[in-house]
């Protein structure tokens, strides 16, 4: 787990002011019926978004999350099937509570990244999301899976550098920052075999590179 980030976006946004001994309830991502029914434009919007989506009340109601941020909860959550909020992101929620009590004026957004259960690397973003029709703000978190990022980036990469499936699945590994001997020991060649590849690889994209500059 990586150290929590506190990201100061722009100051003057009105502020409740929280007391630090704020909690959160053992939240449930359910939202209510009569919600699913009267917003069926955001339900479509948020259920397009690469990243997973909650939306929470300050008392940790979930009144709204897409298929993507309940599949990465459950993963954090080790599988559990009660949904219930993750440890991880309800302590990053009472964080983002609590800041208000230290920065009444500055819109803040904390940032963390977790190792779910499945060995995904997942990048928490929370801050506040404050609607002009409501009489209190909610908690706005978006989850990205980087692992899963950082395939389809290096798979996209695979095709713009001509690689051979050997080499693909060496940058694959390689992306999601596996070692030389992690990336030998899964495909089964020795580490020489993994450097050639990648000797290979790098010069690929160089040419890709200057042929894009020229």
């Amino acid at each position: 787990m990586t150290p929590l980030t506190l990201l100061c976006l722009k100051p003057g946004s009105p502020m409740v002011t929280m007391s630090s001994s704020t909690t959160l309830s053992n939240s449930r991502f359910i939202a209510p019926p009569a919600t699913q029914a009267n917003l069926p434009l955001l339900s479509a919007v948020l259920e397009g978004f690469v990243d997973g989506i909650l939306v929470l009340t300050e008392d940790g109601t979930c009144i709204h999350s897409n298929q993507k941020g309940r599949a990465l909860c459950r993963d954090l959550s080790g599988g559990d099937s009660t949904n219930l909020l993750p440890p991880t992101l309800k302590a990053l929620c009472l964080h983002l509570l609590e800041s208000r009590e230290f920065y009444p004026e500055t819109v803040l957004v904390l940032t963390q990244e977790f190792t779910s259960c499945s060995g995904h690397q997942i990048r928490a973003r929370i801050q506040w999301l404050e609607l002009p029709a409501a009489t209190s703000a909610y908690l706005l978190i978006s989850l990205e899976n980087k692992t899963r990022a950082a395939h389809a980036s290096a798979m996209l990469e695979a095709v713009q550098y001509n690689l051979t499936p050997r080499e693909r699945a060496v940058w694959v590994l390689r992306r999601a920052n596996r070692t030389y001997d992690e990336i030998a020991q899964e495909l089964y060649i020795t580490v020489n075999t993994v450097k050639r590849h990648l000797k290979s690889i790098y010069a690929k994209r160089k040419e890709v590179t200057e042929a894009i500059a020229n």
